[in-house]
C-alpha cells in the first residue's frame, strides 16, 4: 500500500508541472507587441479632446491619409530590409530623384505610365547598387546607403540649380482621391504581408537578422535574398514617390528630406524591433505609421507650437524605444 505521503507527493508534483507548464506558456506570449496597439489608441483618445474633436474633421481626415498612406507605402518595403537589422537612410534621396522624374517626364510627354516607370527603374537601380555593393563588399547597408543619399542629393540640387521647384499641369484628381488611396493601401499591404509571411522571402530576410551566420550555415542565400529585399524596397519607394508628387503637384531639391528618418521612427513606433529578426512584422509598418502621422497632426492640432512638436515626438519616441528594446543573446532567467 502507497504512503499518503507519496500520494500528496505526487499531487504536488503534478501541480507544480502543471504551473510550470502554464507559466511557460505566458512567458512565450510576447506581451509588448501590444504596446504599439497600445500607444495608437492612446493618441486617437488623447488627441480627440485636446483638438476638440478637429482630429475627426473630415478635412483632416483626407489629409492624414494623405500623409499616411505614402509613409506607410514605404515602411512596408522597409519591412523586408529591417527584418535583416539594416537600415537605408538613401529612401529621402531615391523619394526626392522619384518626384523630379516624374515631374519632368510628365511635363515632356504627359503619360503618367511612362512617369512611373521612369521613377521605378531609378528606384529599382538604386535598391539594386544597395543590396549588392554592401553584399560583395561585406560593408554595412548603412554605408552603401550613405553613399547613395549624397548621390542622390547631389543630382536633386543639380536638376534644380535653375528653378527651386519643378511643377507639373497633370491631373492627379484620381490618384488624391482619398478612397484610392486606402484601396492602394490595402492591396500593398496585402501583397507584402502574403510575400513576408508565406513565402521563403519573408522567412530568410528575418532569419538573416535573428542571426546571420546560422542563416548561411543553413543554405540561406544571403547575397540573392538582400538584393531581393533592397528591389522590393526601391517599388514601394515608387509607388509612394507617385503619391506625394500627386499631394504637391510639384517636386523640390528638399522632397523627401528626412523621410529616412520618418520611415525608421514609424516602424519602431510599430513594434518593429530594431535588430530585425524574427519579431519583425508587417503589422509595424500600418501602425507606426499611423501612429506617427497622427501624433504629428494632433499636436499641431491641440495647439503645440511648430518648434516644440520635434522635441515631444523625440521623448515619445525615446519612451518607445526603452520599453519596446529587445537585445540579442540575453537568455531570461527559467
Amino acid at each position: 500500500m502507497e504512503k499518503p505521503a507519496n500520494k500528496s507527493s505526487g499531487e504536488n508534483h503534478i501541480e507544480s508541472a502543471d504551473f510550470l507548464g502554464l507559466m511557460k506558456k505566458i512567458k512565450k506570449w510576447d506581451w509588448l507587441s501590444i504596446v504599439p496597439y497600445l500607444g495608437l489608441v492612446l493618441i486617437l483618445i488623447v488627441f480627440s479632446f485636446t483638438s476638440n474633436g478637429n482630429l475627426f474633421g473630415a478635412y483632416n481626415v483626407s489629409i492624414v491619409v494623405q500623409q499616411t498612406v505614402a509613409l506607410a507605402i514605404v515602411c512596408l518595403g522597409g519591412v523586408f530590409v529591417y527584418s535583416m537589422g539594416n537600415l537605408d537612410i538613401s529612401i529621402g534621396a531615391t523619394i526626392g530623384l522619384c518626384t523630379l522624374i516624374q515631374a519632368i517626364v510628365l511635363n515632356a510627354t504627359g503619360n503618367l505610365f511612362l512617369a512611373f516607370m521612369a521613377a521605378l527603374l531609378l528606384a529599382l537601380s538604386f535598391g539594386l547598387i544597395n543590396g549588392a555593393v554592401s553584399s560583395w563588399l561585406g560593408l554595412p547597408s548603412v554605408i552603401t546607403s550613405l553613399f547613395l543619399m549624397f548621390i542622390g542629393t547631389g543630382v536633386q540640387t543639380i536638376i534644380t540649380l535653375q528653378t527651386n521647384t519643378i511643377r507639373t499641369s497633370f491631373d492627379f484628381s484620381f490618384w488624391k482621391n482619398m478612397y484610392v488611396q486606402i484601396g492602394a493601401l490595402a492591396i500593398m499591404f496585402s501583397v507584402v504581408y502574403y510575400l513576408f509571411n508565406y513565402t521563403r522571402l519573408g522567412k530568410y530576410t528575418s532569419s538573416i537578422g535573428a542571426n546571420l551566420e546560422f542563416a548561411k550555415q543553413s543554405g540561406v542565400n544571403v547575397f540573392r535574398n538582400k538584393i531581393y529585399a533592397y528591389l522590393i524596397m526601391g517599388s514601394c519607394v515608387a509607388i509612394a514617390s507617385l503619391f506625394i508628387l500627386a499631394r504637391s503637384g510639384s517636386s523640390s531639391r528638399v522632397t523627401g528630406a528626412g523621410y529616412h528618418m520618418d520611415v525608421m521612427v514609424a516602424l519602431i513606433l510599430g513594434g518593429m524591433p530594431l535588430s530585425g529578426g524574427m519579431k519583425s512584422k508587417v503589422s509595424a509598418a500600418l501602425i507606426g505609421s499611423f501612429s506617427y502621422i497622427l501624433l504629428t497632426n494632433g499636436l499641431t492640432l491641440s495647439g503645440v507650437a511648430a518648434s516644440n512638436v520635434p522635441l515631444v515626438k523625440a521623448l515619445i519616441f525615446a519612451v518607445i524605444v526603452i520599453i519596446t528594446s529587445r537585445k540579442k543573446g540575453v537568455v531570461l532567467p527559467r
